[in-house]
């Protein structure tokens, strides 16, 4: 298809991925720890060059369509579609199925809930009805431009006004249905001031709609789940924010949605909110893309207080690096920012580290005088938060500075801590991604020896090709030993000439490797690998010929144990 590959042309991938994450410059390509699995160290990797990604610890490669669809859990279709919008690309009428894109289902979703937003959005900044609306966001000090970037709304108490709307766009309610948006025939949401929610790209995929007036249906409802939206998911504004977490590093969670309208209103554009739901592993692995860095800011009444104390210990054992923002009890952040927007900026800048809040909000509960069983109830409190922590550095910090607050020998806190269980936040989840093929070994010294084919003449002669384990890097070991046998010389694009099926996998192969000069690390590098390989497969060739010698001493073979001696002391001699 030729817009697919105007799309890759137009759409720089270093740009779009950074988006995303954080690259760093690594060469001639850059470096990011990977988004589709947790890891300390960067193993993602991305070419400029090549317009490519690959992440050498969990396997995942391919092109922007690829990276789009694994991180919004898309399918082809609607990459395609998100694409090609963004690169200004006018895409054909396709009569086959997967390229029906005006068909697909969840196109359907998108554009009933954008058409619902509009609706919404309009008759609260121009109908009268909506007067009362306008008077209470001006009253909360929502000012027009927060109204209109958040694309704040009004569903008036009435039983289909959107239905009708809906239909007369030509939109079916079941569709209006499995949006969330219509229930038993009739709207949703009545009489509610409305929030879109949007996923990362800025898409609208629910509704949150906070009452106007008293009900018995709960002062917020949110849409919900459907093909497009999951509450445990999705981050509120994370599209708004996620450029300005990267830039400071770090993301401050609040509670609602008007203290994350109210933060950015005052500049703190940094801030966003969980969907309705407490704080899900989920929403942790999709902020770990752009930052490690997490400050909580939640109530500081017992909800808020118990609410913080479980997204420490879920974001800790996730590897964050947690802080808590202190705000003045019985204040949200939205009244604080309304009251001053200096006394919030002063409480960032006086963040605390979360466990610094345990000990606080712990203490705080007992007199100073602890007897023996106050400090084993504060003991047993705070080792369950410390055994959280990933880090046995930090550990032992705090375990010293409960030592030293409770007047307890540290040693008999280490023993305690042995029997205290890690919280079941994660633990009994689902694996958060599907585990993928790591890079072997023999993959990392090909991509080594494409890169820099000096190391061409020395992998010829030491390594033994016959004993590669995979079929695939076999027979590129074997084309190479055969190319250079018949040309003397190594050329990467000759050879990638002379043998296209191989192309596009060497391109990954060579991803870490270009762009590193250093002579002495890239040595040491194919020293390390040759050598590793060649005990791995004398390794394998021992526990094969073991297993063969001890099948033929249990039939009392004498002549073919002897030679199976033989054949194991010439192999590892020819070695």
């Amino acid at each position: 298809m030729d817009e697919i590959e105007e799309i890759k042309r137009r759409i720089d991938i270093v740009d779009f991925i950074s988006s995303y994450l954080t690259l760093k410059k690594a060469g001639a390509n850059f470096k990011a720890l990977c988004p589709f699995h947790q890891e300390k160290t960067p193993s993602f990797m991305v070419s400029p060059e090549k317009q490519i990604f690959k992440c050498f610890g969990c396997g995942k490669v391919g092109s922007v369509f690829d990276f789009l669809m694994e991180m919004e859990g898309l399918e082809f279709p609607e990459a395609l579609r998100i694409l090609a919008d963004r690169a200004g690309v006018q895409l054909q009428r396709y009569d086959k199925k997967e390229y029906q894109i005006e068909k697909d289902q969840k196109s359907k979703l998108y554009e009933i809930n954008h058409l619902s937003s509009e609706v919404f959005h309009k008759i609260l900044v121009a109908k009268p009805k909506a007067q009362f609306v306008r008077d209470y966001l001006k009253k909360r000090q929502i000012n027009e431009k927060s109204i209109k970037e958040f694309q704040l709304g009004y569903a008036p108490d009435q039983q289909n006004l959107l239905s009708n709307i809906l239909l007369s766009h030509g939109h079916s309610l079941l569709d209006a249905e499995k949006a969330g948006l219509v229930t038993s025939g009739h709207d949703r949401f009545r009489d509610r001031l409305m929030f879109p929610i949007t996923d990362t790209l800025g898409n609208i995929i629910a509704f949150t709609g906070r009452a106007m007036h008293e009900t018995t249906a709960g002062k917020y409802v949110n849409s919900p789940d459907s093909p497009i939206f999951s509450k445990s998911r999705v981050l509120y504004a994370l599209d708004k924010a996620k450029q300005y977490i990267k830039e400071k590093k770090q993301a401050i969670l609040v509670e609602g949605q008007t203290d994350v309208i109210a933060a950015h209103q005052h500049g703190y554009k940094n801030v966003l909110a969980s969907s309705g739901t407490a704080l899900t592993p989920y929403q942790l692995e999709i902020l770990n893309r752009f930052t490690q860095n997490i400050a909580f800011c939640f109530d500081r009444d017992s909800a808020g207080e118990e609410a913080t104390k479980r997204a420490i210990d879920l974001a800790y054992q996730m590897g964050f690096d947690v802080k808590v923002i202190l705000l003045p009890a019985g204040k949200d952040p939205d009244e604080i920012l309304r009251d001053s927007s200096e006394v919030f900026g002063k409480a960032l800048k006086n963040q605390t580290g979360a466990l610094d809040f345990y000990f606080e909000i712990t203490f705080a509960r007992y007199k100073k005088d602890l007897g023996p069983s106050e400090k084993k109830e504060i003991a047993a409190e705070l080792l369950s938060a410390i055994k959280n922590l990933s880090d046995s550095v930090v550990r032992a910090h705090y375990i010293q500075k409960l030592a030293e607050k409770l007047g307890t020998p540290e040693k008999y806190l280490y023993e305690a801590l042995e029997n205290v269980r890690l919280s079941k936040s994660i633990s009994s989840s689902k694996p958060l991604k599907p585990s993928v093929k790591k890079d072997t070994l023999e993959e990392r010294l090909l991509g080594l020896i494409f890169a820099h084919p000096d190391f061409i003449k020395e992998f010829v002669k030491k390594v033994n090709i016959n004993e590669f384990k995979e079929d695939k890097t076999a027979e590129i070991a074997k084309t190479i030993k055969k190319y250079y046998n018949e040309n003397a010389v190594f050329n990467v694009n000759s050879f990638k000439k002379k043998n296209p099926s191989f192309a596009k996998q060497i391109d990954f192969l060579i991803l870490p490797y270009e762009g590193v000069a250093d002579d002495d690390i890239l040595r040491q590098e194919f020293n390390e690998y040759i050598s590793r390989l060649s005990g791995a497969q004398l390794e394998d060739i021992k526990q094969s010929y073991e297993a063969k010698i001890k099948e033929a001493e249990k039939s009392k073979d004498k002549e073919k144990v002897k030679k199976l001696i033989q054949e194991f002391q010439k192999k590892v001699i020819g070695k």
